[in-house]
């Protein structure tokens, strides 16, 4: 796909040269005690927006004349709305005082779904964390992965560079940052989420249910990573935040420190954001002082992240963004795994030198241009989104990959994924009557080559080259107080894949391989399909918003792992059938005085299966038979007083297969897919702008759905997950307009445990205990 980038910029150049008369809309948003709210957002007739500054402050330029309706929401407090009129070149001023609300999540503007809407135009489960949230997880997290903990529906993190086993509903997700996918379906790697530093973050959209907005690999939703946007109110803010972490059972060689810094502002048309961040981990340690196993382990991790993003107003009614971001997380570790026995002993680390390179994202590269043309013919708003993703990852040393004929004692394998895209998308608006609403419509293209080798440079899956092109239109129509929405979208994949021959394996000491070293001729393999989509929603009463829901996804089940342990001679005779996943929804919002509660039921099925099941030899085979999955989430929010605010929720799910195809699910789903029930509790104060607490609550069930094998062993996936129960503080105060100190505990009271990917991994090595109490400390500063 070649673009004629020499022409869209003289195009762009020449637009920018057309001069207008500029207006300005300025003001501030504060609560009734007079105390700016950072962070509020302001939405301009749903086109555009912005959110205030640390003062309060807000901006938005480059307005035309007309009548519009300025839309004010912060969460926690009640929205506002006020018209105003634009009749020639000025500077207008509009502020707003908030009043206290429970927290109204029908008004949170979400953007994943390709155009700026509110909750209450969802007729889908959605869950949303603000910047500020973000912030406050981040204390007890030691990764993006953990921040996702408390979002209803998501499995727990592995507290590991993997992501294995957090699943969405109980199947893959995608992940994204700013729409750009990070995850890499063609072979999965489970490295996809923890690809971006929480402090580059504005917020994290979560869409759950199958879907295919973003294309190939969301059977359990999307995960969207929101990076910060420009401070329009200033010429030029700067935010410092140092930190340290560690320990608080035998600190020694424990504590880390992180550092980042912030620039942003608004300089006439052009905004700007730019950020650099380090941070480096020490040895994690369990519950009772012991140093945790490295293997894929976050300790002695370093971690480097560089973002940037440029927004200029070429003339009213366009704009061009570009956006960059880097992210680098490599282990560089004094222990070595000692390795336990599964069920009784933990694998702990010990001294020792570890063989073979860093593990870890190696490099995650992400860099995007985007253009707006407001109104390109009749009332029809156009953008463009060029994309590119160019990602490493390496994972650790094992004598697997032994093999005495090219003399190696073992290997270390990674996986590389470039990803190139482009999404032009058109929103067309009608209005017959009381029906109005909105057609979105347009095409994606995406290729993407990904493979997998061994850092000595043996091949062990070859590049598969996939072309996706896929036209799409959805169709959102209000009705009086119905949302309909309909969409459909034409997957067409084209994977190229050249002749190969599959890695030889040796057992450890022995000359005679055990598999592999069979001719694969390559070839092309073709998916065609077609998903829907349909959903109502109904917002006529507060105290009960209904809404039900279909959607479907596409995805291919791990392409690369087939590959890799191939028999066949040929590529066109491997059982590589894509998965269309059906997902069923009913679900409502309520709004009870200051309390607010939400809940879904769900299905998903599946005619395909893409569970791994483990073979006799150890090796991993795709079961193709079909799925259910199915479950619940309740959420509830409440002000218990003016200061003080109480929530909790609760996530179940269950996956069946049926192994012989007759309607029957008789065999439940590992626990690398099917999570054990989850509850998150908290409770939180605040006083004014100065003062802030949260004491969290994490309660993780139990799991026992498989009996041992003759052996009284588990195999991959099946073992018992037991139930445990860990507690996390975060505290902030504002010491000066300009300063805050922050403090965050994890595992405050110290519990002793075991993760559950640990538990249900059924493996020797994998039975890692979880970090015992951990401290975080953090000083930033806005100027």
């Amino acid at each position: 796909m070649k673009i004629n980038l020499k022409l869209l910029f003289a195009t762009l150049s020449l637009l920018s040269s057309i001069t207008y008369a500029q207006t300005t809309l300025t003001g501030t948003v504060k609560d009734e005690s007079g105390e700016p709210l950072m962070g509020a957002n302001i939405t301009l007739t749903s086109k555009r927006g912005t959110i205030t500054d640390i003062d309060g402050k807000y901006s938005i330029s480059n307005i035309e004349k007309g009548n519009y309706t300025v839309k004010v929401f912060f969460i926690g407090f009640k929205s506002q709305t006020k018209a105003v009129n634009v009749s020639s070149q000025e500077i207008i001023t509009l502020d707003f005082v908030l009043s206290g609300s429970n927290q109204q999540l029908s008004e949170v503007v979400i953007t994943s779904n390709r155009t700026r809407e509110t909750l209450d135009e969802v007729p889908s489960s959605v869950s949303v964390l603000n910047s500020r949230q973000i912030e406050n997880l981040a204390q007890t997290s030691n990764s993006v992965a953990d921040v996702l903990t408390e979002v209803p529906g998501l499995a727990l993190s592995s507290n590991r560079t993997s992501s294995t086993g957090q699943t969405l509903r109980g199947r893959n997700m995608l992940i994204l940052i700013d729409g750009i996918p990070q995850s890499t379906p063609l072979r999965k790697g489970g490295r996809d989420v923890n690809t971006i530093d929480p402090s580059t973050l504005e917020r994290i959209e979560v869409i759950k249910g199958a879907t295919a907005i973003y294309g190939n690999g969301a059977d359990g939703g999307i995960v969207n990573y929101i990076t910060k946007k420009p401070n329009t109110t200033k010429k030029l803010e700067s935010t410092t935040s140092v930190g340290a972490e560690g320990a608080l059972v035998d600190i020694g060689k424990t504590v880390g420190a992180n550092v980042s810094q912030t620039f942003s502002g608004q300089l006439n048309k052009l905004g700007y954001v730019t950020s650099g961040s380090f941070r480096q981990t020490g040895v994690y340690k369990d519950a009772n002082g012991v140093v945790l196993s490295p293997f894929y382990g976050l300790g002695e991790t370093s971690q480097y992240s560089l973002f940037g993003k440029l927004n200029y107003q070429i003339i009213k009614k366009q704009r061009v963004e570009l956006m960059y971001n880097y992210f680098s997380s490599n282990q560089d570790s004094d222990y070595i795994p000692e390795v336990g026995v599964y069920g009784e002993t933990p694998t702990i680390g010990v001294l020792g030198h570890d063989l073979g390179e860093d593990q870890g994202n190696r490099y995650n590269h992400n860099a995007q241009v985007i253009y707006d043309y407001d109104d390109i013919f009749g009332n029809t708003d156009f953008r463009s989104n060029l994309y590119l993703q160019d990602f490493k990852t390496v994972y650790g040393y094992t004598d697997s990959f032994y093999d005495p004929n090219l003399g190696f004692d073992g290997g270390q394998s990674s996986i590389l994924s470039v990803k190139k895209g482009a999404r032009l998308n058109f929103k067309t608006p009608y209005s017959f009557g009381e029906v109005n609403g909105n057609i979105l419509y347009g095409v994606d293209i995406l290729n993407d080559k990904t493979s997998q080798e061994l850092v000595d440079g043996r091949k062990w899956v070859p590049e598969m080259d996939m072309t996706n092109f896929a036209p799409y239109a959805q169709l959102k129509t209000l009705y009086q107080n119905f949302v309909l929405k309909a969409g459909i979208r034409l997957e067409n994949i084209n994977i190229q894949i050249p002749d190969y021959t599959t890695l030889t394996r040796y057992n450890l000491g022995e000359t005679t391989p055990n598999s592999g070293g069979i001719a694969i001729t390559g070839g092309k393999l073709n998916y065609n399909a077609t998903v829907f989509n349909a959903g109502v929603r109904y917002n006529k009463w507060r105290v009960f918003k209904p809404f039900v829901s279909f959607s479907q996804s596409f995805s291919i089940a791990d392409l690369g792992r087939t590959l890799r342990s191939a028999t066949e001679n040929t590529v066109t005779q491997i059982n590589s059938e894509a998965v269309i996943a059906n997902n069923y929804e009913i679900g409502f919002n309520t709004h009870l005085g200051r309390t607010s509660l939400s809940g879904a039921y769900f299905i998903s099925t599946s005619n395909l299966g893409s569970t791994y099941s483990e073979t006799p030899s150890g090796a991993f085979e795709i079961l193709r038979q079909p799925e259910k999955v199915y479950g619940f989430e309740l959420s509830l929010d409440t002000e218990l007083s003016r200061n003080i605010n109480f929530g909790t929720s609760v996530s179940y799910t269950e996956g069946k297969i049926d192994t012989q195809d007759n309607g029957d699910y008789n065999t439940f789903i590992g626990g690398d897919r099917i999570p054990p029930l989850k509850l998150v509790s908290y409770l939180s104060y605040k006083l004014a702008n100065k003062f802030d607490a949260r004491l969290t609550h994490i309660y993780s069930g139990d799991r026992n759905r498989f009996d041992p094998n003759e052996n009284g062993g588990y195999t991959y996936g099946k073992g018992p997950v037991n139930s445990f129960n860990i507690f996390n503080l975060t505290t902030n105060y504002q010491l000066t307009p300009t300063t805050e100190i922050g403090v965050g505990v994890r595992n405050l009271l110290n519990e002793d445990y075991y993760p559950p990917i640990s538990q249900w991994n059924a493996r020797d090595s994998n039975y890692i205990k979880a970090n015992g109490t951990q401290f975080n400390v953090s000083l930033t500063v806005n100027l």
